[in-house]
């Protein structure tokens, strides 16, 4: 075995959801650098940019480590044994059904009668939560047209610019907007699930760490310089994630994501669908998928 091939083989590979490398990548960086130092060992950070590929890499067995939004880590665990660990303290996963604040939608009852939805990529739980909140409203999915952007920060420009009439926004990404731009949105209506979660989740050259990645996480807060690195990426800190959450989200995610699947929007609409009404746009190429 050669030294630079025993290198590779030891070397940990780390990646995270696309809208966190996106927002805010030296910050992510800093964290692999930090991750190895504490762990001595070495560690590659590797970005991505897109959804799919982002999901596909972690599924062909390319990493170790990934900080994962809900609808993936649940797939990671299921078809890898991925174990989550550890999730951002006091906060959960929510999605905001936002319009322009100078619009005349203010209410269901306001909605035209084929409805312009801007949402980052539909194999996301925040589409489904999306969907979720519009089937409270009693809107048929028949009237609903959808912008696929790529990304979160797409959906704030597709709505900004017109593009669309509405935007499935996860919430994280409207509460750290500028000022500017949240003062251009309207939220008309929320979830409140209070049980998705992005998690870091380990594989199973990590399971010997497991104790130690998770202690190291969950005191980040408690010294300097992680603290400094949290507030960098926008987190109060980190706790560990209980058997129950894990139970509990695998279920709900299963639920989710097989009811999407299941729906014929074709046999249940009292309209006409066309295929067309599924996929409108996508984000010009070159301009990213952060």
């Amino acid at each position: 075995m050669s030294e630079e091939w025993a290198a590779r083989k030891s070397t940990l590979n780390f990646t995270v959801d696309p809208n966190y490398s996106g927002k805010n990548l030296p910050g992510w960086f800093l964290m692999n650098t930090y991750l190895q130092r504490h762990l001595g060992q070495v560690m590659h950070f590797q970005p991505q940019d897109d959804f799919d590929k982002g999901r596909a890499a972690v599924l062909s067995g390319h990493f170790d480590l990934v900080y994962a939004n809900p609808f993936d880590w649940v797939q990671y665990q299921q078809k890898l044994g991925f174990r989550p660990i550890v999730k951002p303290r006091n906060h959960f996963d929510e999605v905001y059904l936002c319009g322009k604040t100078e619009g005349p939608m203010h209410a269901p009852q306001d909605f035209p009668a084929r409805i312009r939805i801007a949402s980052a990529h539909p194999g996301t739980l925040i589409h489904m939560v999306g969907l979720f909140l519009m089937d409270k409203a009693d809107i048929d999915r028949a009237r609903l047209e959808f912008v696929f952007t790529g990304s979160y920060q797409g959906v704030l420009k597709a709505l900004l610019q017109g593009q669309a009439d509405l935007g499935f926004l996860f919430d994280e990404v409207y509460l750290s907007a500028s000022k500017l731009i949240r003062e251009r949105l309207r939220i008309i209506d929320q979830s409140d699930d209070a049980f998705a979660f992005h998690a870091f989740c380990i594989g199973p050259r990590l399971f010997p760490q497991q104790d130690m990645l998770t202690d190291l996480l969950c005191a980040m807060d408690a010294e300097l310089r992680g603290r400094v690195l949290l507030e960098d990426l926008g987190f109060a800190g980190f706790e560990a994630v209980s058997e129950d959450e894990m139970a509990c989200l695998s279920t709900l995610a299963d639920e989710y994501i097989s009811g999407h699947e299941a729906i014929d929007i074709r046999a249940t609409s009292s309209l006409e669908v066309a295929d067309s009404a599924f996929v409108v746009a996508r984000e010009d190429p070159g301009e990213g998928t952060n």
